[in-house]
């Protein structure tokens, strides 16, 4: 690169921008044998840095995704049997009556109850449903038998169709049916014109049972539990007679929701009492959501990749550290002879921090190469999260940032002490 040539002669900034590119190349040549280690860790640790950020994006983009439903404010009234106690047959009107005592309770917004597949549980229940229109494939979905009240509950809305709450039973014929759209478009095709058309299930054909379902609602996609992909669901009419094995489920405004769960269990202990039912306890929906990510040892995972990241970060911010402390020391002259000759103390530090992000990209080039061989390899973890274009350039790009921060922070201490330099008493002392 002709420095001498007109057009930069004719911008001054850039002429300097480029002798100092060039300074910086020469004096990443001129080390070589000292750079090369530094090169080679960086190199290393730039490729698991990433592994390590594309397992948490893995995660963490999965979590951030919406559940399809709404748990804020939400409490699991939890009803529990005294085995001590004499079963007679009012329990269904036990059952009733402790349902409206809770309906009726001043601090209950909404009530609900539902029986099937339970979020943030391992309590899991599925079916397989086929559209009339075609009866040679079957499809796999979890299912929910939810009082009417549930969607306003949890708040779920339709994206297509209505649901009628008067017509929420399981005497219609056929029965109403919701339907997740991932559900609708895999029975379907398409989720737009879902709305209407029927299915059955073909597993209850043996047993002589109606299985006619007509769709009358689309709901957006769901999730179980927070660090999962969406599933497919489908909505059924619980029955009133199922109120005993099925999960009663109130909703508290804002202002109750602190200290809803003491309250409720100090007013409402002794009259749930009824035969042979007992309250345990409100428990908050939300904290069954963590209690459940950290049953399953995904936080505590994720806690261990952090980890590692920050051990990597440390790792590379000692090398550089030492490396650049010891480097500036032994061009103490040299700094001191180039701010002689009217470099400034800016350029100075400028330029050292050129060397290590220089090295960084140097190192960043074959980190690369090596992690799309890596993807290609389909070696990464796409549990949740598909691997994407977008994907690899967040997680690459954030690597390579956090990295560059590490170095600049890393070699600060030494461009400042240089910048600090007197010229006269360094080339005194040399």
């Amino acid at each position: 690169m002709d420095v001498d040539s007109p057009q930069y002669c004719n911008n001054p900034e850039r002429r300097r921008v480029t002798i100092m590119f060039n300074q910086v190349l020469k004096q990443l040549w001129n080390a070589r044998r000292s750079n090369a280690w530094i090169w080679a860790v960086l190199l290393v640790v730039s490729v698991l840095l990433w592994f390590a950020l594309d397992i948490i994006y893995n995660y963490e983009a999965a979590a951030r995704k919406p559940l399809g439903y709404d748990v804020d404010g939400l409490y699991n009234i939890e009803l529990r049997y005294n085995w001590t106690t004499n079963a007679d047959s009012t329990q269904d009107e036990d059952n009733r009556a402790i349902y409206n005592l809770i309906k009726d309770y001043p601090l209950v917004d909404k009530i609900c109850y539902y029986r099937g597949d339970e979020p943030f549980s391992d309590n899991r229940m599925y079916e397989g449903f086929t559209p009339h229109s075609d009866s040679t494939f079957t499809v796999s979905t979890f299912i929910r038998l939810v009082s009417p009240e549930f969607f306003d509950v949890y708040n779920v809305t339709p994206i297509y169709g209505s649901i009628d709450s008067e017509h929420w039973s399981q005497g219609e014929y056929p029965v109403p049916v919701v339907m997740t759209r991932e559900l609708a478009d895999s029975v379907f095709g398409d989720i737009s014109q879902a709305v209407g058309k029927t299915c059955y299930n073909p597993y209850y054909l043996m047993a002589n049972i109606s299985t006619n379902y007509k769709v009358v609602a689309v709901v957006a996609d769901q999730k179980p539990f927070g660090y999962s992909r969406y599933e497919k669901m489908i909505y059924m009419p619980n029955q009133p007679e199922a109120l005993p094995y099925s999960n009663i489920v109130v909703s508290v405004k804002p202002e109750n929701r602190a200290t809803f769960a003491e309250k409720f269990y100090a007013d409402m202990r002794q009259p749930l009492e009824r035969g042979v039912f007992y309250l345990l306890g409100a428990e908050p929906l939300s904290a069954r959501k963590e209690a459940y990510d950290l049953s399953h040892g995904t936080v505590n995972y994720l806690n261990t990749t952090y980890i590692f990241i920050a051990f990597f970060m440390f790792m590379v911010f000692l090398i550089v550290l030492g490396s650049f402390m010891m480097r500036t020391r032994r061009r103490r002259c040299e700094i001191g002879v180039r701010m002689a000759m009217g470099s400034s103390r800016r350029m100075v530090m400028l330029q050292l921090m050129g060397e290590g992000l220089l090295l960084l990209a140097l190192a960043l080039l074959p980190a690369l190469v090596v992690a799309l061989n890596i993807v290609n390899a389909d070696i990464t973890v796409n549990t949740l999260t598909d691997m994407s274009a977008l994907r690899f350039i967040v997680t690459f790009g954030t690597a390579a940032l956090l990295l560059a921060l590490v170095i600049v922070a890393a070699i600060y201490p030494s461009a400042r002490k240089a910048m600090n330099l007197d010229p006269a008493e360094t080339l005194h002392d040399e």
